[in-house]
């Protein structure tokens, strides 16, 4: 997942609004991507990687992804 996210990402020149995702992490391009595409906005100015998902944001993730 995160490499085809990252070669989407690539290819889009999506900037990194969140502080808290750093260049370089093995999560970044799939953030960038999920931003790109609507599927998340992240908490304010920031992403939380590490905060634990909620089903309903894992579902909401799932639903906006899978839209057309």
């Amino acid at each position: 997942y995160s490499s085809a996210a990252s070669d989407v990402y690539k290819r889009q020149g999506t900037v990194n609004p969140f502080t808290d995702v750093k260049p370089g992490t093995y999560y970044a391009d799939a953030v960038l991507w999920a931003v790109k595409e609507d599927v998340t906005k992240g908490t304010t100015t920031t992403f939380s990687p590490n905060d634990n998902c909620t089903r309903a944001q894992i579902v909401t993730f799932i639903w906006r992804a899978l839209a057309e």
